[in-house]
């Protein structure tokens, strides 16, 4: 099944579905890998590596950005890698961990740009929130590369990550006390980030 995105100037066909879900997948990977190195940056700040102001305000903005950018491009890969798909490969067990991986990386993503609208640079005013936002942010973005190996292991049946003997046929790739991490670290940004909107309130007041 072939599926063009899209059909104009009377029908001439412009792109497939298949170039158009590389084009936005390297659009998604591009962007989250971006972000994750500023994380981990910031993360390293944490503990007064590389704590130069200016260093700080790029990895901050470059990768609140560069997250932003990626989380907007996501549906598009999403969509486009469906439509390119075989009808009966839809139900695979790889295609539903990807979908499953990229939903965990995009709610981690807007935690992550949520917290900082709302609290702003204050996010890093002190280790604990510096360390939480930076690994929310980190998680976001290694979920997202994840989601992008498997398009490998689909297309190629090998992984970047096949050194790790992860279980890609299994539908609950992530074990309990993985999601019991991710599920912790959205609850804690969204705490800070509910903390800062009244420390601000009370601040005006």
């Amino acid at each position: 099944m072939e599926v063009v995105w899209p059909r104009i100037f009377g029908g001439i066909k412009v792109i497939s579905s298949a170039t158009f879900h590389v084009i936005t997948t390297e659009l998604v990977v591009g962007s989250f890998a971006m972000a994750g190195i500023c994380f981990l940056i910031k993360a390293l700040q944490a503990f007064n590596f590389f704590s130069t102001e200016k260093i700080s305000q790029i990895t901050d903005n470059t990768g609140h950005f560069a997250l932003g950018f990626g989380l907007i491009a996501t549906p598009f890969a999403i969509m486009t890698g469906i439509a390119s798909s075989p009808g009966s490969d839809v139900s695979s067990p790889l295609l539903i961990n990807k979908m499953f991986l990229s939903m965990t990386a995009a709610g981690l993503a807007l935690s992550v740009l949520y917290a900082r609208y709302t609290i702003g640079q204050q996010v890093w005013a002190n280790k604990r929130s510096s360390l939480t936002q930076a690994t929310a942010g980190l998680g976001a973005s290694g979920m997202m590369l994840l989601t992008a190996s498997l398009g490998g292991k689909f297309s190629r049946n090998e992984s970047l990550f096949d050194i790790f003997n992860l279980s890609f046929d299994t539908i609950l790739l992530m074990p309990m006390w993985a999601t019991g991490i991710v599920l912790f670290t959205g609850l804690t940004a969204t705490m800070l980030a509910v903390m800062g909107l009244r420390n601000r309130s009370a601040i005006q007041h």
